[in-house]
């Protein structure tokens, strides 16, 4: 599909080291630079500088001495233009294999409500979006999960992949080694159901999830999410469309709606359009985002330019439009 070729750059390369005759370990990461114009209707409010965010990634995979089964684990680091110190915590996990079902012990690595199915050109929409008064419109409305300590249920089939994801203590993100701290646990049990695949049918993706936080000490209701998603590529053109619907403790329902086509002039160069829609009870009016992007494949690196409109931001009719210009620049390695 050659829409995609802009969604990452092309692999320059990776680092394998066997580690025994039934392991390989491979060292991966990546690298960009964003360069960014902020302009409101409020005068004096632009204002521009530049981003940036590198990560590494390693993941071992190999044969258990047991049952024929197989394994994966590895881990991320990463480190944004704004940090002071590199973020482990990202990507975490442990698998244990037999066919196409998987048991994965992680944090930040199983998959979740922060998926689409809205084709796009480079960075997704809530990317783009950074540093606005962007306030309802969220892509990923499930991610209690994700974000704590979970074990995953993954099973693959001819249509797709369906995993059930639980995490027993939201806000778990672990302790030194064999301790644990219960003060950065926030509440109890969270439940994540998500499917990913294309039904059969060449062309379609398709995603579906719901996420349930039980009602916490204070809440009037339980947390949920739901979303569902629906794209086609037909050669040199994709179309699709993602909703996502929260309702928080509060009984606050919040739903935003993506819409995305894309178009491939050649295998080098895509064209791309997103518009999305952030509804919240007791606002004046639907939140909106538009933008264009065009991407570039330069072989081992790609460039990426965007131009994205806010309009009544936090859904408010009478907030100030905002728009941003940005160009960026990544490779993989």
């Amino acid at each position: 599909m050659k829409n995609k070729l802009l969604i990452t750059s092309a692999l320059v390369g990776a680092l394998a080291i066997a580690g025994s005759a039934v392991a390989e370990t491979k060292i991966t990461g990546s690298l960009s630079y964003t360069y960014s114009a902020l302009g409101s209707d409020t005068a004096g409010a632009g204002a521009q500088g530049y981003g940036s965010e590198v990560q590494l990634d390693i993941a071992n995979s190999g044969d258990l001495n047991v049952g024929g089964l197989k394994y994966k684990a590895g881990f991320s680091m990463e480190k944004d233009g704004s940090e002071t110190t590199a973020d482990w915590g990202e990507g975490n996990y442990f698998s244990v294999v037999s066919g196409k079902t998987e048991v994965m012990f992680n944090r930040d690595k199983a998959p979740n409500l922060s998926q689409s199915a809205t084709p796009r050109v480079g960075q997704m929409l809530n990317t783009q979006s950074a540093g606005t008064a962007k306030a309802i419109y969220d892509y990923s409305p499930g991610t209690l999960a994700k974000d704590s300590f979970n074990v995953a249920l993954i099973q693959g089939t001819d249509a797709g992949k369906i995993s059930l994801v639980y995490a027993p203590k939201v806000g778990d993100t672990g302790g030194s080694n064999d301790n644990f701290i219960a003060s950065n646990q926030s509440g109890g049990s969270v439940m994540d159901i998500v499917y990913s695949g294309n039904f059969g049918v060449k062309g379609l993706s398709a995603v579906a999830g719901y996420s349930k936080l039980e009602k916490q000490t204070g809440a009037t209701s339980d947390t949920t999410a739901k979303q569902y998603g629906i794209g086609y590529n037909f050669g040199q053109f994709a179309v699709g469309v993602t909703r996502n619907k929260a309702t928080a403790s509060t009984d606050v329902d919040t739903t935003s709606t993506e819409y995305g086509a894309t178009y491939a002039v050649s295998d080098n160069m895509s064209f791309g359009i997103l518009h999305a829609t952030g509804d919240q009870e007791a606002k004046t009016a639907n939140e909106k985002l538009t933008s264009a992007t065009i991407g570039y494949n330069l072989g081992p690196a790609t460039l990426e330019l965007y131009y994205l409109q806010l309009d009544n931001a936090g859904g408010v009719s009478t907030a100030k439009d905002q728009e941003k210009a940005a160009v960026r620049i990544s490779t993989k390695f």
